[in-house]
């Protein structure tokens, strides 16, 4: 049984960095589930044994990117000393791995191009927001915020601008300026959530 279980678990992983690969070099839409067999090297049956559909396939990609921002989250935060630093250093991360991660890269175009999906893109966002608020949650505590932050509203404003700034990149410049974006956003967002002294140390870059 131990067996069947590890040899499903590297199907699933070889159909999943499959589908990974041929989305990001087709774009969803021009991809078919015989593209993702075959570069799996996998029958169609042994693929519907995991994914009822492409649009399930393309849900899984998204929801192990999820999985992801919760590991760096507690990456950066052990690197740091602050809090909010950690946050901006996550956010280069991410643009970072747009540019070197197919996963990332795949999982943002779903995202944002297909209606489909809605509900995933509600549940990452979901979660966006909740970790956060769980940085910030603590950078209250270091004495990083200035007294007035509403660390809920913030968390979700944070969240809708870091959004908007992706999209606004990509379609004036296909995302090449997308980092230099991002930094114009935290200079003047975190100018509104930190005491001036911790504004003063955090590195934009």
């Amino acid at each position: 049984m131990n067996v069947r279980r590890e040899q499903s678990a590297r199907t699933r992983s070889k159909l999943l960095q499959a589908a990974t690969e041929v989305f990001d070099r087709n774009g969803f839409a021009r991809s078919s589930l015989t593209d993702v067999c075959a570069r799996a090297d996998v029958s169609k049956g042994a693929l519907y044994c995991h994914f009822r559909s492409k649009e399930a396939l393309g849900v899984a990609i998204v929801e192990e990117q999820s999985a992801l921002w919760h590991r760096l989250r507690d990456e950066y935060l052990d690197a740091e000393k602050s809090p909010v630093q950690a946050l901006v250093a996550m956010s280069f991360e991410f643009v970072r791995r747009l540019d070197t991660d197919p996963g990332v890269r795949v999982s943002a175009s779903l995202l944002r191009d297909a209606a489909f999906f809605d509900i995933a893109a509600a549940g990452q966002v979901v979660g966006w927001i909740a970790i956060l608020r769980e940085v910030l949650a603590l950078a209250r505590e270091r004495g990083e915020l200035k007294p007035e932050v509403n660390i809920r509203h913030a968390a979700e404003q944070m969240v809708a601008e870091l959004l908007g700034v992706q999209f606004v990149a990509q379609a004036l410049s296909g995302g090449s300026d997308l980092r230099a974006r991002v930094a114009r956003l935290w200079r003047g967002t975190s100018g509104c959530l930190v005491t001036a002294e911790v504004y003063h140390r955090l590195r934009f870059e």
